[in-house]
């Protein structure tokens, strides 16, 4: 089976993690895994995160942690990408191999941490006020070195296992993920619903765009998604649609057109069913207004 790409995490030998504070156009990895687990807080930009089979959007806070083997991509809104765009995304990354964890998890006083990690197989999202104050810690720890590093680690550790202000992201683990020899096909299909949104994007085109035929492409989309071609397409629809109904700056028809609906009637419906709230409800809840 056909699955993620494997991402090879660079370690030094003189650290038993990573940390890195990423500053770019734009998030450019595409859809992938890796064995170590990954702590990702954007501190900068917007756009659609997907981790495992849960599709969502992403703003500045959006603080996940991901299990070992997770596949995730952080898809940047499409203003990011043109050549003339003066936006940047900006994150900081801790990374850490499972086996780093492994005697300080059998002490009875980690239990907190040891139930913490074991939910993040499936991805947890945490609620912005935790995000802050794992921003103080990443950056602490992103300047600190020796004995000091541990510290830094164990607290953020600590503070995330502590919170109840958490979610679970994905309804499947992906805990079986092996690498394959297509290394890009989900994040090309990915990046095209996206810059296609608008469009009206037919089974035949996308499985022709990536060079297979229908009934393969539905396979393979299962299989590394759990969602079906359709429910992968509506999910990016909705959640750009959030994001506009947060933006404030189109009426609802209007938006409903911008995500590839065409029908205002069947717009309303499809968002109900999956936010279980109407967009107008969906704007002034979360809008303030």
């Amino acid at each position: 089976m056909i699955k993620p790409k494997l991402l090879k995490v660079d370690s030094a030998l003189t650290a038993s993690f990573d940390i890195r504070h990423e500053q770019v156009a734009y998030f450019d990895n595409p859809w992938h895994y890796h064995p170590e687990l990954e702590l990702t807080l954007v501190t900068k930009s917007t756009g659609i995160r997907f981790v495992g089979d849960c599709v969502e959007q992403f703003a500045e806070g959006d603080l996940v942690l991901l299990g070992s083997n997770l596949p995730h991509y952080w898809h940047n809104n499409e203003a990011f990408y043109q050549a003339e765009s003066i936006l940047e995304a900006e994150a900081y990354i801790l990374r850490f191999k499972p086996q780093m964890m492994n005697n300080m998890l059998d002490m009875p006083e980690a239990l907190p941490v040891r139930q913490l990690l074991d939910k993040a197989v499936y991805g947890i999202w945490f609620a912005r006020e935790v995000a802050d104050k794992i921003k103080t810690l990443m950056v602490k720890l992103l300047h600190s070195d020796g004995t000091q590093r541990i510290i830094g680690f164990l607290e953020i550790m600590h503070c995330l296992s502590m919170t109840d202000g958490y979610r679970v992201l994905s309804t499947s683990t992906f805990a079986n993920s092996k690498a394959g020899s297509d290394l890009g096909r989900v994040g090309k299909v990915l990046s095209y619903i996206n810059s296609h949104i608008k469009e009206d994007i037919s089974l035949d085109t996308i499985a022709r765009h990536v060079n297979m035929n229908p009934t393969a492409f539905c396979r393979y989309i299962k299989a590394h998604t759990n969602k079906t071609f359709i429910e992968l397409l509506t999910d990016i629809r909705i959640s750009n649609a959030c994001r506009l109904l947060l933006a404030r700056s189109l009426s609802i028809s209007g938006i409903a057109y911008e995500c590839g609906f065409r029908n205002t009637t069947h717009f309303n419906y499809v968002f109900k069913k999956s936010k279980k709230l109407t967009p107008s409800q969906y704007r002034s809840k979360w809008s303030g207004t």
